[in-house]
């Protein structure tokens, strides 16, 4: 499906002084806010019949959602530059963009280490370097734009382990804003079920907590990505979005249609006019725990004559789901956060 984004001029590369860092790909301080695209949505149901959904988006949403984005730079380079390319616009949409219904989403953009350093004759790339911009973003955040608010931590893959090392380092001026930390597809290590101070979300209502998984549509094979942790009392963190305090619930897809890596195979016949497609009914979710290692299982519902895509896998038999880690629940991520939003506002 040919891509519709309109492409605006990036801004200028800065310096790679983490010193000068200030680019922001969503809110109020972005050239143009990736994140808040309209969100009328096409719903595929199973019988094939289509209706749509306009979710609101409030003009002023009480809690702020701080998104950092996955590897998705397609820069030949160690570290990238700080352009808004159009693979951040692509994830800031697709991943981000539904949060605005619930948050004001803030998003920045870092030189992230990209998928060709160290391949290639290109040099390894600074982990550090993504790190302190990260860092940076989020003082700055802190310094200019919060006043107080709650903040819901939004993180996919890289950005997970961003924000993971963000609250190893910096809990102290997290935790009084915190509403949630939503990271998934990142190892996120727990100890009693806990990542250091901060205890995993079991309840729709539960705040101050982190929910975190791995979508997988099989067991995961023992060298799995994203399924190890560095030390024996460890273990994966495994929170069902769509039913927090376990067992087995249902779960819809979530998409934008500009993106196919780990979606759908084929776009939808006839095609889809809206930018988002959700598909209910189609999977149950639930976690599996098997020793240290933990996972989201999903598993098709299998309705008479059901003609619709199902999600694919990366292509890669140790990474499963992970490209459509968050979209794959989406819609329950979405009303996860806004259960959380509103237990946080009610209680301060």
């Amino acid at each position: 499906m040919a891509l519709l984004l309109v492409v605006l001029a990036a801004p200028a590369a800065l310096a790679g002084d983490v010193a000068h860092w200030k680019v922001w790909l969503c809110g109020p301080h972005a050239s143009f806010d990736w994140c808040a695209i309209r969100l009328t949505t096409t719903v595929v149901h199973p019988d094939g019949a289509r209706t749509f959904a306009n979710p609101s988006v409030p003009s002023n949403p009480p809690v702020d959602c701080f998104f950092v984005y996955p590897t998705v730079s397609n820069e030949r380079r160690a570290n990238s530059d700080l352009r808004v390319a159009e693979e951040l616009k692509v994830v800031a949409l697709m991943e981000a963009g539904q949060f605005e219904q619930v948050c004001r989403v803030i998003a920045p953009v870092y030189h992230q280490v990209t998928g060709w350093a160290g391949t290639n004759g290109i040099p390894a790339g600074s982990y550090d370097l993504e790190r302190r911009d990260v860092f940076a973003a989020w003082h700055d955040y802190l310094a200019h734009d919060n006043h107080g608010r709650g903040v819901v931590l939004l993180g996919h893959s890289k950005g997970s382990f961003l924000l993971q090392d963000l609250l190893r380092q910096h809990y102290a001026e997290v935790k009084n804003v915190l509403v949630s930390a939503i990271l998934v597809g990142g190892s996120v290590p727990m100890v009693n079920d806990r990542f250091g101070a901060i205890p995993a979300c079991r309840s729709m209502t539960q705040t101050g907590c982190i929910a975190g998984w791995s979508a997988w549509g099989h067991t995961p094979p023992k060298d799995a990505l994203f399924e190890r942790v560095s030390d024996p009392s460890q273990h994966i963190l495994c929170v069902n979005p769509a039913a927090p305090a376990g067992g087995s619930a249902p779960i819809t897809p979530l998409f934008s249609i500009y993106n196919g890596y780990g979606i759908v195979a084929h776009p939808p016949k006839p095609a889809v006019k809206t930018i988002w497609i959700s598909f209910p009914n189609l999977y149950t979710a639930r976690c599996i725990e098997q020793g240290q290692r933990a996972w989201l299982l999903v598993t098709p519902i299998n309705h008479p004559g059901d003609k619709r895509e199902r999600v694919t896998d990366t292509g890669r038999p140790l990474w499963g789901y992970h490209g459509a880690d968050m979209n794959i629940a989406l819609t329950q991520v979405v009303a996860l956060v806004r259960s959380q939003i509103n237990a946080y506002v009610a209680a301060h």
